[in-house]
């Protein structure tokens, strides 16, 4: 954060102050645990962790200032004695109060913000929009995906005074979210990857996916930039009747013209790709440490965003180079046997499925294929038809072996028998433990070389049999 000290958070916050006025805050935490040294601490009340259970704990970690709802102490003998040089501020709603600093803050820094949202690769984009700002602005972005209504402001009231560049991933489960994290974060240039179906479950048409996407473009200011992907029909539609600027990013152009074109994609390394990329009369090329048309799609975008804000294409391209992205995101590992595991465990729906099918396909060449699928959550009615869905698609790239773990994955093996795929590649599991025993006989079967890949959403917990698969070499 900066150089508040615990009376202008009060005043701020329209608090009552209780221990030392003075003291400079640095930083915040949610977590008591997290405390490193003059944090604020928010108390937040929950349904299995209250954060007023940990005020004691937190002080003696190294925090300031605790942030308390002062119904908790309404009689005086009630409050926690006060440690010297450290400040209780007792506050209506401690969540709200979160979220007016994290306003108050985004304000004080005086900072561009670039949101990112899309129902595919939001996170990865953001860590590539870093990578390419990096080379020219102090930039500051959200820890993995702390994208929601406390992950958001956590990371506002966070970034350093002198941060230049904030980058904010923006999540959502209905109409209305986005919009109210866009008040808090105040964005200068959308991003939006795609309008896919992921949120059917609550949002029930991807026309109301889609209106949900688009209230951050709705959220910029007037001389705001949007950053669209010209593959994605809905981010088209939507755009082509908005009246803010738009910069298309894209590969083939297949509904709008892209202004930051991609092309002659090639493999580099064992999982990067290398391609060109073209703005205006520039020519530049990218090394990108990924697989995959999705992840050259997010990396056209990140370099649009560097173009909007003076990064030229060649820098823009070299910082591609050197991403570092979040955990359990398409990482190699070494497998039982001397195979090769592809670990992109971090959440799927369809087109993500699909396109790490793609990458699985591209990688094995001619070497025996093994995906490893779990469920897919939040797709709603849609469900059956999204497993099979990626079933068809498995059937089509003549994956070697299927393996589908839980009742709902026995779609996919589904989908891929009514497209012809064998029987006798189907294993269906009910269970992780099932589908680790398996896997390990298969590979022993398909022997050294077989490239694996492990995928399914993330309350599916597929890394666990991504450390057995591993554990056992």
């Amino acid at each position: 954060m900066g150089k508040w000290t615990t009376k202008g958070v009060a005043q701020i916050a329209k608090g009552t102050l209780i221990g030392n006025s003075d003291v400079e805050v640095e930083g915040c935490v949610l977590d008591s645990r997290q405390a490193k040294g003059g944090e604020m601490f928010f108390a937040l009340p929950g349904e299995n962790v209250d954060g007023h259970d940990y005020i004691e704990a937190v002080w003696k970690n190294g925090a300031i200032l605790v942030i308390a709802e002062e119904a908790r102490f309404k009689e005086l003998a009630k409050r926690p004695s006060v440690p010297e040089g450290k400040a209780l501020l007792l506050v209506k709603s401690v969540f709200t109060t979160l979220q007016e600093l994290a306003r108050s803050w985004r304000m004080e820094l005086g900072t561009k913000v670039i949101g990112v949202t899309g129902s595919n690769g939001k996170t990865t984009t953001k860590d590539m929009i870093a990578a390419v700002l990096s080379q020219h602005y102090r930039v500051y972005r959200n820890k993995e995906n702390q994208n929601n209504e406390l992950g958001l402001p956590l990371t506002i009231l966070n970034a350093p005074l002198g941060t230049e560049v904030l980058i904010l991933e923006m999540g959502m489960r209905g109409l209305g979210e986005i919009k109210a994290l866009c008040e808090i974060a105040r964005p200068d240039i959308g991003v939006i990857t795609n309008i896919g179906s992921t949120h059917l479950e609550l949002l029930q048409t991807q026309e109301r996916i889609a209106q949900a996407k688009w209230e951050l473009v709705e959220a910029l200011p007037s001389d705001g930039i949007a950053i669209l992907n010209a593959e994605d029909l809905f981010s088209v539609k939507k755009g082509n009747n908005d009246s803010h600027a738009i910069r298309y990013y894209g590969l083939e152009g297949a509904f709008a013209l892209p202004h930051i074109k991609g092309a002659q994609l090639r493999s580099w390394g064992a999982l990067g790709t290398t391609f060109d990329v073209t703005f205006q009369d520039q020519i530049s090329t990218a090394n990108l440490p990924l697989p995959g048309t999705h992840n050259v799609l997010d990396a056209l975008a990140a370099i649009a965003v560097g173009t909007v804000l003076g990064v030229s294409l060649i820098e823009g391209c070299k910082g591609l180079g050197k991403l570092e992205l979040s955990r359990m995101r398409l990482e190699i590992r070494q497998g039982v046997g001397e195979t090769v595991l592809i670990n992109d465990v971090y959440n799927a729906n369809p087109i993500s499925m699909k396109a790490s099918l793609q990458v699985l396909k591209e990688r094995a060449g001619e070497n025996k294929s093994l995906a490893i699928l779990g469920e897919m959550y939040e797709l709603g009615p849609a469900a059956e038809s999204g497993h099979r869905e990626v079933g068809r698609a498995l059937a089509e790239l003549k994956i070697s072996e299927l393996i589908t773990v839980g009742k709902l994955a026995g779609e996919i093996a589904q989908g891929a028998r009514m497209a012809g795929y064998a029987e006798d590649q189907i294993k269906m599991t009910t269970t992780r433990e099932e589908g680790i025993k398996k896997a390990l006989e298969l590979l022993t079967l398909l022997g050294p070389g077989t490239w694996v890949l492990i995928k399914g959403s993330r309350g599916m917990k597929m890394e666990e049999i991504t450390a057995q698969l591993e554990r056992s070499q």
